[in-house]
């Protein structure tokens, strides 16, 4: 079928159909990388009928982007490179509150003796740490139950406004610091969530030193695994709820963060 001949049945001009395709790459970048929406869980046919159908509610509130209708394609590769990255930037910067939940799983699983318990996680199709698996789903969990998912889709129709298509991303030093901020606190977050369990666990393992000194035919290696799993998971059942309330605060920084770097 004749591309020009499809366009004039639908009403469409070229540059009408460019701004469509731009702002189908911004949507895809953002369910390549954001929270929920990168997860291979479900039909990809889904995924693709949510991103045309955002696309078609989007296109309407954005407004042309400069090189429209000249049919430049070197400029139209550009911005659809830019357009990519700015979707991408968006759900990313979000999304690291989940991964700091995971690496934190990793760190309990290794102090408490799980490091050899892998489970296959059916949404990323990767073989993963007990508690590392338990921890991003609950991050999952609490980021649908504040509308995150929501929020992002309301940010990225708003950042037609403070970033219009073709126009580039936002400063260099302010996305760089934005990063770098962000990764500083993703590994804050993870190493406060798997704080109490690596003090738990590291008192045990020092009483266990000083019993095996004083005792050598105790076999304290056999003893300490399940012991260091039961106060693990005690003292996690202790502090979940803390947890719970930490990670929804540091969603709500992250994307306020986001907002704030996108010019929302």
């Amino acid at each position: 079928m004749d591309p020009t001949a499809l366009m004039d049945f639908f009403g469409f001009s070229v540059g009408e159909v460019e701004r469509i395709l731009l702002v189908m790459v911004r949507i895809s970048g953002l369910f390549l990388s954001a929270p929920f929406f990168s997860r291979t869980a479900g039909p990809s046919r889904v995924k693709a009928i949510l991103i045309v159908a955002l696309t078609i509610i989007v296109y309407p509130l954005v407004a042309p982007w400069p090189h429209e209708g000249e049919g430049n394609v070197p400029a139209m590769f550009y911005a659809a490179l830019t357009e990519l990255l700015i979707g991408a930037v968006i759900g990313l910067l979000v999304h690291w509150v989940m991964f700091a939940a995971q690496v934190a799983g990793g760190v309990m699983g290794f102090q408490m003796g799980l490091s050899m318990a892998m489970v296959m996680d059916p949404t990323s199709g990767i073989q993963e740490g007990v508690l590392s698996n338990l921890f991003y789903l609950t991050s999952l969990m609490l980021f649908l139950t504040m509308d995150g998912h929501h929020m992002l889709l309301e940010g990225l129709a708003r950042s037609f406004r403070s970033l219009p298509l073709g126009v580039g991303l936002p400063p260099g030093n302010a996305l760089l610091d934005a990063v770098v901020i962000a990764l500083l606190g993703m590994f804050k977050l993870a190493l406060l969530i798997a704080a109490p369990i690596i003090t738990f666990t590291s008192m045990l393992y020092l009483g266990m030193g000083l019993i095996n000194k004083a005792s050598p035919q105790i076999q304290v290696f056999f003893l300490s695994m399940p012991v260091a799993q039961l106060m693990g998971l005690v003292a996690l059942g202790l502090y979940l709820a803390v947890i719970g309330e930490v990670m929804m605060r540091d969603t709500v920084v992250f994307i306020r963060a986001t907002f704030k770097l996108m010019g929302l």
